[in-house]
């Protein structure tokens, strides 16, 4: 018979994962509001300047905007596991869920 050598990692302290998960929470509520200023932000610079060149440049600041945005959300560490929350492998998926261990986005809420 041969011994499991595999030693378990204690869990973290909940005040950690829930600061984790806040953090978490904070960077995915920032993307959801950049995506969603961009129809009323080209709006308003268009009835404004009724410029296409003024248009194009406030629609390539929100790219800029959604891009750092969307890796900055996507680039966030589990706070049970420590590995990336959203990417696993080459793949990234939003979901309320971590993709390697499955802590979920609001596990330090209390169920009603």
């Amino acid at each position: 018979m041969q011994e499991e050598s595999a030693v378990e990692k204690p869990s973290p302290d909940p005040a950690v994962i829930s600061a984790g998960l806040k953090a978490i929470r904070k960077r995915r509520l920032i993307l959801w509001f950049v995506i969603l200023i961009y129809i009323p932000a080209i709006w308003l610079v268009l009835e404004k300047t009724h410029s296409d060149r003024a248009t194009g440049l406030a629609f390539a600041i929100w790219l800029v905007m959604l891009i750092v945005a969307a890796f900055w959300s996507a680039l966030i560490k589990c706070p049970r596991c420590g590995n990336l929350y959203h990417i696993n492998g080459p793949t990234l998926f939003y979901y309320r869920r971590c993709l390697h261990c499955g802590l979920r986005l609001n596990a330090d809420r209390k169920t009603r």
